[in-house]
């Protein structure tokens, strides 16, 4: 494989192993050899059995050598291994005597197949030979030949483990050398037994014959390798040098070395008859070894090469082209070259022709057989090397040449390849061309030079490279030489051409520098051929080809030759070149021949080119009239396939002297275009403002990249080209926009800053201000074509009144409209850098505020219902319209076109980068931010079309995502939100900011007039303020601290510091004020987003709570109050709080019960504050403040909860509580009067209502259990009030009750209300003090209460069944339940309510096993009170199936009517929960005796079909439904649940039922039928097909699984 990797040459070898000079210190020695060649070490000459061993030897050291002679490789590698460690801990006395053994195993194990067993062998020798030292050299003669041997192995790794156990055993470069000399006999012999091996020699025949033959080529060629290696160490560097600086003794020693070698080698070389034999060998390895050991030979020991020898060797040698194999071509280029050079007579010894040169022909015309990049370096010195008589005549030169050029372009031609035979034609072509002298005869003529420029150079490469070689000239005659046929239709790579020009051009430039008659022979006939290509023109197969290979020969010529300053290339080929083919190509007209005059031009300069002779002004004068006349219409002739190249040559035709001149040209030239315009797209002719854009836009893109080399003085900067008439064109431009996308085009080209690099600009500022102003109203002129009233508003908002070109157009249509925003806003964005530059400028911020609100209004338009939409604007529509198509195809193209353009801008938004908004100046973000807060509020306000819920989210997005895009500073930002919020004539309605002592606070509007329009554009705006706080948060919105700021101090922030403007504190008022709205409510929306946030920021909530309970309360003291005793307050809820109808009230108790009672969120420090200032509000002097009075009982049922026993106890928060509940206990107390007549109801009504709401009740488990339980732990002072109470509301009620006989005075409703609900007060908090006549009093009570409601709701029954008895028709009896349900007592069902709460405590109280407390529980428990509750539980059995048999009857007349009665238990949720509770309770008797009492009641439905529709009611209860379903699984309810009787109906007696049973069981069962209810069988007989088609929620689907 020749000179293999990691192997190294002998001479190498030679190098590292001379002592180097005044007894340095080499740095590398022998060992320094990194090549690895194989080497196979002989057979053991010694057949005998290993040399017996002293029995001092450690026996494990025996054992590992035995085992070394296995054979298997992985045994052989753990006793190398072993050897290895055990060598380098056994003492070298010991290690010593198993060197006779170990030398035996050493020599075999150097011929292992293996060759990790071959480096383990090393690496034992190296542990060997350190613990040894000096004891080696008695064997070193029997070791030397093998371990030299072992360094030219071919694996790597194998000969560097050799290497190093050398350098461990000599560690000096010196006795390396030494040790080589002393034992060269010994070496040679080695060598020479290892050469004479046979295959079968090398192992025993259990050894593979693939592995025997590879054991033996690499026993052969590191064989050859380490005798070539040896000669030049010993014979060309040390004995050469043997007479300078020794001794004569050290002569002598040397001398003799030198003859030993000489003796050795000429025995090897004649023994082995000059190797010829190894030389024919088939292994390419041992042939390459061959070659390096001859090269050698022929170097050191020449004398052996007699003329026999030469006859021998010269056609073996100066033949050996026919060597095919690439491995051995190195070795074999030094073999022949030298062999050339030592013995020039060897060349006679041969047949030239037959044996070299044939051969040689082949060899270079199949690529050098695959060793291109080996042997093309090497073809120069072969040239070299041959005699000058060897070869004669001019046909050797032609034919090496030919042969040379058939053999280059191979198929797979990799890049090295290529870059090797073009270096290596140009040094033979250029030594060809030098020494063409050598091969002329005596009869030659002298044109051989001529005939290597015409024949070779021209006709083989130019026409190569320029792609010639496939294609034909005008006469049909390839053009390419006849033996280069082989490559026609080859697909050159790049590469190859690349560096096939270099190769040419360093040619021609070569020939420039000796031989100027041979320059122009070569230039004409390089121009002659580019003249042929440009005539021959497309009739050419490849003309695009050839050209652009012209074009970068000429790139080339300027980077290695012009730019040396040399001017040859311009005067012998470019300007002939121009001067022959420009009119031919003007004719032609083709996008390449421009390209290719274009880079002539840049090249070389315009005058130079185009004028033969350049003397200054007067050329210049000469020039721009050429240009003018001739080029600049060229150039702008605007055909379409060569418009981009005749640009780029336009502005390499701009010259310094007379820029300005040209440019001017180029615009008149332009603007004179406009005067007679045509459509020139049907002729694919570009207009000449096209062109003119073009070349703006080349313009920038060289200013920007410094490319603009031929304009130094002028032109060079953006400022040069700004010229009055392209300011003119641009404002022309302007007034036909929308004429076509060009003109866009052209105005982003002259205006630039299509990204933030781009600050380049062509128009003055003034133009560019007027560009601002009509981008602005086109773009605004979309609005107009808006279907909504606020985009028109929005218009306004977009454009100043100043200057006087803004002013508002007249009307276009709406499509024109569309198209004319469309184009403005193409020429926005494509240099929307460039027109924001203009900081001073006023309209800017408004085109930025224009991109928003098309988006915004475009988004509106898509979230109106279609038809809804197109309905209202066909109507709009003229009927006599011009236009060919229907309204609604207008409508839609018209939404097309807007869609299209939203999505663009938004975009082109998304596309801005942060840093953009952030460097927007502050000018430009305030007008920008005014414009946007003001549209959007146009928005809510004016926005019809769609539902309130879809505008606030919509206008809400349209704010989150706007403010996230421009970044707005925390400033900025809340004087955005200031003025989005600010007042206006829809809002606020309750509450307007104010200052006070100059601090931010609000003030409450004195019953403002409202119409309907104005409430409903105030619940449009607050539903949107309440979006935009869940999007953004409370406290961004309404307090005005930005989340940064929240975030970075832990710190109170007082919002009211008259420092900051920022509070919004007074919009949370104005939403709690408004209660609800579409989508939203106070208390499900927005009060979650303020507890949530004053969760999150405990130390930021403070004074926003404080400053809202302060203006709420002042504005309820400011009107009457509702009444506090039909206010549930022992169940507080959501829905309890928004039946308050005053809005300012209701407002406060919500914003308590959220903060105080549900959360828990106050601090002491706030309560006292609020209670104080609630207090010092109780009373005007010593008049008490009637408005307050009835306040506090709201106040007190939300604040009163939460406090714990010892907070009241002690705290001075807690202490004043108790301290008022004390003195409101006494002032009730006080109120009351034995006598009625003398009774203040008013008083009675107030101060019970704050005494009871300080003694709240807990109403928690739901209906199946439900549980009362007191709130508070009371004091014994407030225990013994509590009866003093009770007991003076009796007397009250009883001396009201004896009157009434004489009709003086009747006992108000809610002041009975307030003494039921004082029952159960007494019953939660003081039962354990009741006596028997105050548990007398309390049943009483609760009986009537009770008996009342029943009787109520068996009266509504009562009248809907005669409805239907009397056959009302279906509107009367619809309008007849809806007034029943209307006009129900409400002030009955709450006493009742009351009453159910006292009774569930009782029965709770019942249940109890308390001995202290025993007295209490027997009277609850005694006969009188039982019978009285089970008359109770009756009478709501009663109840309870009244208002089902009244949804049954009203289902008569239709669901609608069935619906008004489960409506109407809605509103009473509490109530029915409170039935529900007692019926699961209910005994069998009682539920029997109900039964009964409703069938003697004869109604048209009975009391089972009111259980069936309350189970499935349109309006269903949930716990309604649980107890009828339960009551129709029990006795007696059952037996009449599942089926219908024939003959008798439901409201049979029970002696009735019990007959006709019996009689059925009698009857046989052939005669028995079953009929389903008529509730149930309509259920069950639904089809199926119509139940799979609803949801698995549908009251249909439910009713159905329930039904079974």
């Amino acid at each position: 494989m020749g000179k293999q990797k990691g192997r190294a040459s002998s001479s190498g070898m030679a190098a590292s192993l001379v002592p180097h000079a005044q007894g340095a210190v080499p740095t590398v020695g022998f060992g320094g050899y990194h090549g690895a060649v194989r080497v196979e070490p002989a057979a053991p000459s010694d057949p005998d059995a290993p040399i017996r061993l002293t029995p001092d030897v450690d026996g494990e050291v025996l054992q590992n050598l035995k085992r070394l002679g296995r054979k298997d490789p992985t045994t052989k590698l753990k006793a190398l291994s072993a050897l290895f460690t055990l060598f380098a801990q056994t003492p070298g006395e010991e290690v010593v005597q198993i060197v006779p053994q170990w030398a035996f195993e050493y020599k075999r194990l150097l011929l292992d197949y293996n060759r990790e067993v071959r480096r383990a062998t090393h690496e034992a020798m190296s542990s060997l030979v350190t613990a040894i030292k000096k004891g080696i050299a008695p064997h070193l003669k029997s070791l030397i030949g093998p371990w030299w041997f072992s360094q030219f192995d071919p694996a790597p790794e194998v000969a560097q483990a050799a290497r190093r156990s050398f350098e461990a055993s000599f560690p000096q470069s010196e006795r390396r050398l030494d040790a080589l000399m002393l034992c060269v006999k010994e070496i040679f012999l080695y060598l020479s037994d290892n050469l004479k091996l046979t295959t079968q020699a090398l192992s025993d025949k259990a050894t593979p014959m693939d592995e025997l033959e590879d054991m033996h080529q690499r026993v052969i060629s590191s064989s050859l390798l380490a005798m070539a290696t040896l000669i030049d160490i010993l014979l060309g560097v040390k004995l050469q040098n043997c007479d300078v600086d020794s001794t004569s003794t050290e002569k002598r020693s040397l001398s003799k070395v030198r003859s030993t070698t000489l003796s050795s080698a000429e025995a090897a070389f004649c023994m082995h008859k000059c190797f010829l034999d190894v030389l024919k060998s088939e292994s390419a390895v041992i042939r390459s070894a061959t070659y390096s050991l001859l090269t050698s030979y022929i170097k050191q020991v020449p004398h052996v090469f007699d003329e026999e020898t030469m006859k021998k060797l010269s056609p073996t040698i100066l033949g050996a082209f026919h060597e095919k194999d690439a491995s051995c071509h190195s070795s074999m280029w030094d073999t022949i070259l030298v062999f050339s050079r030592k013995f020039p007579e060897a060349w006679s010894y041969c047949n030239i022709h037959k044996v070299v040169l044939s051969r040689f022909w082949n060899f270079l015309q199949n690529g050098c057989y695959g060793s291109k990049q080996i042997s093309y370096p090497r073809l120069v010195q072969f040239l070299d090397s041959i005699p000058p008589k060897a070869v004669m005549g001019q046909q050797f030169v032609f034919d090496f040449l030919h042969n040379l050029w058939d053999g280059r372009n191979q198929r797979q031609l990799s890049a090295a390849d290529s870059l090797a035979f073009c270096i290596a034609f140009k040094h033979i072509f250029l030594w060809l061309l030098e020494n063409v002298s050598r091969y002329s005869g005596e009869d030659s003529s002298d044109d051989t030079p001529i005939k290597l420029i015409t024949d070779i150079l021209s006709k083989i490469v130019w026409r190569d490279y320029l792609l010639l070689s496939g294609d034909t000239a005008g006469s049909g005659v390839q053009l390419s030489h006849k033996n280069s046929g082989s490559v026609v239709n080859t697909q050159y790579p790049m590469y190859y051409l690349q560096d096939l020009e270099k190769c040419i051009v360093e040619i021609v430039d070569m020939i420039a520098d000796t031989e100027n008659h041979l320059l122009n022979i070569s230039c004409s006939l390089l121009v002659r051929d580019c003249l042929d290509i440009i005539q021959q023109g497309e009739k050419l197969s490849k003309f695009q080809d050839h050209v652009e290979q012209l074009v970068s020969f000429f790139l080339s010529l300027d980077q290695l030759i012009v730019h040396k300053g040399k001017t040859w290339p311009l005067e012998r080929l470019a300007r002939p070149l121009v001067e022959q083919s420009l009119p031919a190509i003007m004719l032609m007209d083709t996008p390449s021949l421009v390209k290719l005059l274009s880079v002539l031009v840049e090249i070389f300069g315009p005058i130079p080119v185009f004028l033969k002779n350049y003397h200054g002004k007067s050329d210049v004068k000469s020039y721009l009239e050429l240009f003018n006349s001739e080029l600049l219409p060229w150039c702008f002739n605007g055909k379409y396939s060569t418009c981009n190249s005749k640009i780029d040559l336009l502005l390499s035709l701009f010259q310094n002297e007379c820029f300005f001149d040209q440019w001017c040209s180029i615009i008149k030239y332009t603007r004179a275009e406009q005067k007679h315009s045509i459509d020139d797209k049907t002729l694919n002719i570009k207009s000449r403002l096209e062109l003119l854009t073009l070349l703006l836009q080349k313009v920038r893109e060289r200013i920007a990249g410094g490319k603009l080399r031929n304009l130094q003085k002028n032109g060079y900067l953006p400022e040069h080209w700004r010229h009055d008439l392209l300011d003119s064109t641009a404002t022309s431009v302007l007034c036909d926009l929308t004429a076509a996308d060009h003109h866009v085009s052209f105005l982003c080209a002259a205006l630039g800053g299509s990204d933030q690099e781009d600050q380049i600009c062509f128009l003055s500022a003034e133009t560019v201000h007027k560009v601002l102003g009509s981008i602005v109203k086109d773009l605004a002129s979309a609005l107009l074509a808006s279907s909504f009233e606020w985009a028109k508003l929005a218009y306004s908002l977009l454009l100043p009144s100043e200057p006087e070109h803004l002013k508002l157009p007249e009307e276009n249509p709406l499509l024109i409209n569309f198209e004319t925003a469309r184009f403005a806003f193409k020429v926005l964005q494509g240099s929307f850098f460039s027109l924001g530059r203009l900081e001073e400028d006023s309209v800017f911020p408004s085109i930025l505020a224009a991109l928003f609100v098309i988006e915004w209004e475009c988004s509106m338009s898509l979230a109106t219902d279609d038809e809804s939409d197109l309905e209202g604007h066909i109507k709009d529509m003229e009927v006599g319209s011009s236009m060919g198509r229907s309204s609604k195809d207008y409508l839609d193209e018209k939404m097309h076109l807007k869609a299209n353009l939203a999505e663009s801008i938004h975009a082109f938004c998304q596309s801005l980068s942060p840093s953009f908004w952030n460097n927007l100046p502050s000018c430009t973000v305030n007008r920008l931010a005014n414009i946007l807060a003001q549209t959007v509020r146009y928005s809510v306000f004016e926005t019809r079309e769609l539902h309130v819920e879809k505008t606030a989210v919509l206008c809400s997005e349209w704010v989150v995502k706007m403010l996230k895009l421009i970044c707005l500073d925390d400033i900025n930002l809340q004087s955005f939100f200031d003025l989005l919020l600010s007042e206006g004539e829809y809002w606020p309605l309750w509450l307007k900011p104010c200052l006070q002592n100059g601090l931010a606070s609000m003030k409450v509007q004195l019953d403002p007039a409202i119409a309907d329009d104005i409430e409903l554009k105030h619940e449009q705006f607050v539903a949107f303020v309440d979006r935009l706080i869940l999007n953004l948060g409370f406290g961004e919105v309404i307090l005005g601290i930005p989340e940064n700021l929240r975030c970075a101090t832990s710190q109170s922030i007082d919002i009211t510091s008259p420092m900051s403007s920022l509070s919004r504190a007074w919009v949370a008022g104005e939403i709690l004020c408004t209660w609800t709205w579409k989508g939203g409510s106070a208390l499900k929306t927005f009060l979650p987003s303020l507890v949530q946030y004053i969760k999150e920021e405990s130390r930021l909530e403070v004074n926003i709570v404080s400053l809202l309970l302060d203006t709420l309360l002042g504005g309820t003291l400011m009107h009457e109050s509702d009444s506090w005793v039909l206010f549930n307050a022992w169940h507080l809820s959501n829905n309890e709080i928004g039946k308050i109808q005053d809005r300012f009230l209701r407002a406060l108790v919500a914003l308590l019960f959220t903060t105080n009672t549900k959360n828990c969120l106050w601090r002491e420090s706030d309560a006292l504050v609020f209670f104080e200032q609630v207090l010092s509000n109780l009373f005007m002097g010593s008049t008490v403040n009637r408005k307050c009075l009835k306040v506090l009982p709201f106040v007190m049922s939300t604040i009163i909860k939460p406090l714990p026993h010892k907070f009241i106890e002690d705290s001075p928060y807690g202490d004043l509580v108790r301290k008022s509940i004390l003195s409101w206990l006494e002032a009730a107390i006080s109120c009351l009067s034995s006598s009625p007549r003398e009774v203040p109801v008013q008083d009675i009504e107030d101060w019970m209502q704050v005494a009871l709401s300080c003694f709240p009740l807990s109403i928690t488990g739901g209906a199946q259990r439900l549980v009362v339980t007191v709130e508070r732990e009371i004091s014994y002072a407030e225990i013994s009030l509590m009866l003093t109470l009770f007991q003076k509301y009796q007397f009250f009620y009883n001396g009201a009750a004896s009157s009434l006989s004489t009709s003086e005075t009747v006992i108000p409703r809610t002041v009975e209300l307030l003494g039921v609900k004082l029952t159960a007060v007494m019953v939660g908090y003081c039962w354990t003090k009741l006596q028997e006549n105050d548990w007398h009093f309390v049943f009483r009570m609760v009986f009537k209460c009770i008996e009342s409601s029943a009787l109520l709701v068996e009266e509504m029954t009562d009248g809907i069944n005669d409805a239907v008895i009397n056959q009302l028709s279906s509107e009367d009896a619809l309008e007849k339940l809806k007034l029943m349900v209307s006009t129900t007592d409400k002030l009955t069902l709450s006493l009742a309510e009351a009453s159910l709460v006292t009774l569930c405590h009782l029965n709770h109280l019942g249940n109890l096993q308390e001995v202290e407390t025993a007295k209490s529980l027997q009277l609850i428990r005694s006969g009188d009170y039982a019978e009285s509750t089970n008359k109770m539980m009756e009478s709501i059995l009663r109840l309870f199936l009244a208002t089902g048999v009244s949804e049954a009857i009203a289902k008569s007349f239709g669901e609608e009517a069935s619906s008004i009665i489960g409506s109407s238990r809605h509103a009473y949720l509490h109530f029915w929960e409170l039935v529900v509770s007692f019926i699961k309770n209910a005994s069998p008797e009682i539920r029997r005796s109900a039964l009964e009492s409703m069938d003697l009641w004869g109604l048209t439905k009975g009391s089972v079909s009111g259980l069936y529709s309350i189970l499935f009611s349109s309006q269903p209860i949930f716990h309604l439904q649980f107890a009828a379903f339960s009551l129709l699984l029990s006795e007696p309810f059952c037996q009449l649940s599942l089926l219908k009787d024939s003959s008798l109906g439901e409201n049979c007696s029970s002696a009735q039922r019990s007959d006709i049973s019996q009689s059925t069981e009698l009857m046989p069962d052939s005669e028995k039928t079953l009929c389903l209810r008529d509730e149930l069988s309509a259920l069950v007989e639904f089809p199926t097909s119509e139940l799979l088609k609803t949801d698995l929620t549908a009251r249909d689907r439910v009713c159905y699984i329930m039904s079974f």
